[in-house]
């Protein structure tokens, strides 16, 4: 049936990310009739943490579900084992968020009051909180103007002689320029801390992201490619970033020995960030299916993609960092019109009426926060002024960063490019811009 020109294009939500993948109602429900809904305990029941703490994370999928309890239940260990295996490493360490899992990453690379962590200005907050939770500095690059993900260069002009790693976002399911980063830290003695939230599953160069650095971050929340609704996954290769990220997970300093030297102890300090039985038993098939949830992706971003190529000089999509097999998280347009075209804020306005939920970018980005601008993150000034944190370079507030807050004026963001929405979906978005953007002109 044709549509009345004065009908808006589309009446229907579109799909949320979040939807069953395969067998998460028998999980559990065998979760619930066990009643071991967390398992985690906060101690090691006579075994030796130094053994627990590095145990990978295939051996400790194979004990029953009453032991080994420092690290957790049958479920939690069984989600961690088949991550490590499926991304390549020996240990992964689930948190209740992917946010819990940044701190303990910063807290097991032991960095802490003053030291200077490199990081893109778009993201998340959590992305630069996390780096506050131990009294590190964020000092924030710019964005590549076409990819979004931090550029390189910058950082290499950020750098001072208290950074002591880089933070990299991998946007959107695109990919940072992970060669350039790399040689950076490499060159500088920084650690490496990868984002990716957005790109759970993306290679570069045929490597997954997450595995090219010394730490990777993956999230498990209700918008992302697979979910429990909350929950997030950190993976690295080193035992000593695995055991200090458990024992910031579980309560740690109950159970440290007297004899452990100070870099073994240091950043251990009484945390819950622990995963529970339910989050990990609906995320074990959701993590099954993300191969085929990413292919559908690829595919409907291709699809809408291609079906709007037509105005691809002024609704402009993302450049794909060479080497990087992109799986879109969130479609990021630019909107670059010509004169007299409709504005940006006014097409997504336009867009809202047809039934397509665009929107317009960040509200604020992150070193525009006011923790930052103001230098209130803690009390007395910290970290930014206190004893450890005086004098950093760090600059903050509108204007440090041109080139990443004139790429966010532009964006143009559609979120729902994940299944279970079909092209007919996309048919819609692609309808929809046509039909606004061959209006006459709202200024």
């Amino acid at each position: 049936m044709l549509k009345n020109k004065n009908m808006p294009q589309r009446i229907k939500p579109f799909a949320p990310s979040a939807y069953q993948s395969g067998n998460e109602k028998e999980l559990l429900l065998e979760c619930l009739e066990s009643n071991n809904w967390s398992s985690f305990k906060g101690a090691t029941e006579g075994w030796s943490i130094k053994d627990v703490g590095t145990m990978t994370s295939e051996e400790a999928e194979h004990y029953g579900p009453l032991e080994n309890r420092f690290l957790g239940g049958k479920f939690v260990r069984k989600l961690e084992g088949q991550f490590a295996s499926m991304m390549g490493v020996d240990y992964c360490v689930s948190g209740n968020s992917a946010t819990s899992c940044l701190v303990m990453a910063i807290g097991s690379l032991n960095l802490g009051p003053g030291d200077e962590v490199l990081v893109p200005c778009m993201s998340f907050n959590a992305t630069a909180t996390a780096i506050l939770s131990y009294n590190a500095i964020p000092v924030f690059c710019e964005v590549k103007n076409d990819t979004f993900c931090i550029d390189p260069d910058d950082a290499i002009k950020k750098l001072s002689e208290r950074t002591k790693a880089i933070m990299v976002v991998h946007l959107g399911g695109n990919g940072a320029d992970m060669e350039k980063v790399i040689e950076i830290a490499e060159r500088n003695n920084l650690f490496i801390i990868e984002d990716c939230a957005q790109a759970p599953g993306v290679k570069y160069k045929n490597k997954l992201l997450g595995t090219l650095g010394d730490v990777g971050i993956f999230s498990l929340t209700e918008t992302k490619n697979i979910s429990c609704g909350e929950g997030g996954l950190l993976i690295t290769d080193n035992k000593k970033i695995a055991m200090k990220s458990r024992l910031i997970r579980n309560h740690g300093e109950g159970i440290v020995e007297d004899d452990w030297t100070d870099e073994e102890l240091v950043n251990i300090v009484g945390m819950n960030y622990r995963m529970t039985e339910f989050q990990a038993a609906v995320a074990i098939p959701q993590l099954n299916d993300l191969h085929n949830r990413n292919k559908k992706r690829k595919e409907l971003t291709k699809y809408l993609l291609e079906g709007l190529k037509g105005f691809n000089e002024v609704l402009i999509p993302p450049e794909i960092e060479h080497g990087v097999d992109y799986c879109c998280y969130m479609l990021k347009w630019k909107w670059k019109p010509k004169k007299d075209m409709i504005t940006r804020d006014n097409l997504v306005s336009e867009m809202k009426k047809e039934g397509i939920p665009l929107s317009a970018g960040y509200g604020r980005m992150m070193h525009e926060n006011p923790i930052f601008t103001r230098s209130l993150a803690y009390t007395k000034g910290c970290p930014f002024s206190c004893q450890h944190g005086k004098g950093t370079l760090a600059k903050y507030g509108k204007g440090t960063l041109p080139v990443s807050e004139n790429v966010n004026k532009q964006f143009i963001w559609f979120k729902f490019i994940n299944p279970p929405n079909t092209k007919d979906d996309m048919d819609d978005v692609i309808s929809a811009f046509k039909k606004v953007l061959r209006k006459k002109p709202v200024k």
